[in-house]
């Protein structure tokens, strides 16, 4: 069952066996095991119902609408890094660009021997990543929806002789009209709103509540016996109106930047672990000007990767529209800047994304901190190299690297200079839409804030089930590794509620 703002009283009161909060990857995930387990849920979204036909390619209605913070969710410390995520019955399934990545084996070796993680055994979670692949349609969508932006990088990657591939991604439907940031408007994408929540819904045992935002809870006796807040007028995103949730066992799929801060604002964990060990992947976007139009607003929004994890680094295709690609570009090009949006037809767009492996970053109830490490800044400035190479080598005039007082470089002689390993972190223009990793699990309460089944140390029915349990970063698009978390999670759940 689906309800929204407008099938609500005044004040509402409800229950169920389980309140799963936030309906995202890890919460439509976890919503469907414990459905499918015969227990009554109920999950709270902050965010409204979409149907596709009612997502605009406009990306100031997006912001309003399908974006945390409206998409002004930053980063600050030694650089600055938009962090975006999703609001809505689908989370940042919503908005993301579909790319889907098992986890990787060695990955799982490491989060089972050196943190403890005995339910995520490649034994276990490999089934579990099979159902989730086979529920959202991973394919690889076909070459003619891939245009011009994914096979101009496509044919640099080759000419160089790297080792690229088509990205698969959870939209087996996708046309390549290029509007992943804005919601999937074919309904082409298998956002887990359109996969794993109606098969939620389906067992009879799930409701999704839309419009309710989590503010408070009750506790007694080291359990939560409810949870409460605002019921959000999506007209004009104010409260009017309070519900509360009375439930057996409570799940936090609130997201690595959501559940840190539910727990601390409550008084459920203290800041010595929870919101600490933020991981972001950063990436950093560049564009190479070609005399072909290119046109980056059209084509799957990210089909195209090359694989350079021998040097650190993924090279990954992205899209822009035009109005995003304008805002976004580094203020100091200037004449140039100008000159670029003037030719964005022309323009391909590519760029690194990094491990994260000596950066530090956490979640406050205040902001996001994020200190770029030196090696991960150095992965960075190779990737950017090594994309401006694979543009040059498909054909283009010149390149825009995304650094703080940059000129387009026009000759592949004059890469190394243009990008030195000696650019600081602060003269980096950055993006991240990964977090992770901020409520790690682990076997011990001294180092992670949830044990191997994903209970909050301390609380006998409260469980955090969503990318934020990552004990270390992902290194690839996590999305399917965090709907695999939230299956199991939510077995976890069953067995401790005996269902």
């Amino acid at each position: 069952m689906k309800l929204g703002f407008r099938d609500y009283g005044p004040n509402e009161e409800w229950e169920a066996d389980v309140c799963v909060i936030g309906a995202g990857a890890g919460g439509a995930a976890t919503a469907c095991a414990l459905a499918e387990a015969g227990l009554n849920v109920i999950v709270l979204e902050a965010g409204s119902h979409w149907e596709p036909s009612e997502f605009k390619q406009d990306s100031a209605w997006a912001y309003r609408n399908l974006y945390e913070g409206r998409g002004t969710r930053t980063a600050v410390g030694n650089c600055v890094l938009p962090v975006p995520g999703g609001r809505g019955v689908g989370g940042s399934t919503l908005i993301n660009s579909a790319i889907c990545f098992r986890t990787p084996d060695v990955i799982l070796d490491q989060w089972v021997s050196e943190y403890g993680c005995t339910r995520l055994t490649k034994e276990a979670m490999s089934p579990r990543l099979d159902r989730v692949w086979k529920t959202i349609g991973v394919s690889v969508n076909p070459v003619a929806f891939q245009k011009n932006n994914n096979l101009i990088f496509k044919k640099g990657a080759d000419a160089l002789g790297l080792p690229g591939d088509w990205l698969p991604r959870s939209a087996p439907g996708c046309i390549g009209c290029g509007t992943c940031q804005t919601g999937c408007p074919t309904g082409g994408k298998s956002s887990v709103d359109r996969s794993f929540l109606p098969i939620a819904i389906a067992t009879g045992h799930a409701r999704i509540h839309a419009n309710c935002r989590v503010q408070g809870v009750e506790t007694s006796g080291g359990r939560v016996v409810s949870v409460g807040g605002q019921l959000i007028d999506p007209s004009d995103l104010k409260p009017k109106g309070s519900f509360t949730v009375k439930a057996r066992a409570f799940v936090s799929c609130a997201g690595p930047v959501g559940t840190p801060r539910f727990l601390l604002s409550t008084g459920l964990a203290s800041d010595v672990v929870v919101g600490q060990n933020l991981f972001i992947h950063p990436t950093s976007g560049q564009m190479g000007r070609f005399e072909e139009e290119i046109k980056p607003w059209r084509g799957v929004t990210q089909g195209y990767c090359v694989d350079r994890w021998d040097e650190g680094y993924l090279l990954q295709v992205y899209s822009l529209s035009p109005d995003q690609m304008f805002t976004g570009m580094p203020y100091s090009l200037g004449k140039s800047r100008l000159e670029a949006v003037r030719d964005f037809k022309h323009m391909g767009l590519a760029g690194p994304l990094v491990h994260d492996e000596d950066s530090v970053g956490k979640v406050t109830l205040s902001g996001l901190v994020y200190f770029l490490g030196d090696q991960d800044r150095k992965r960075l400035l190779a990737g950017i190299r090594e994309t401006c190479r694979v543009f040059f080598a498909a054909g283009a005039l010149e390149v825009y690297t995304g650094i703080v007082g940059s000129k387009p470089i026009q000759r592949v002689e004059d890469i190394d200079d243009a990008v030195r390993d000696d650019i600081p972190a602060r003269d980096l223009y950055l993006y991240a839409s990964h977090p992770m990793s901020t409520c790690q699990m682990g076997g011990d309460s001294a180092t992670s804030a949830v044990d191997p089944d994903g209970r909050v140390w301390g609380w006998d029915n409260l469980f955090v089930a969503d990318a934020s349990v990552f004990p270390t970063s992902l290194g690839v698009n996590p999305q399917v590794s965090t709907m695999a978390i939230g299956l199991t999670i939510g077995d976890a759940v069953a067995e401790h509620l005996g269902g």
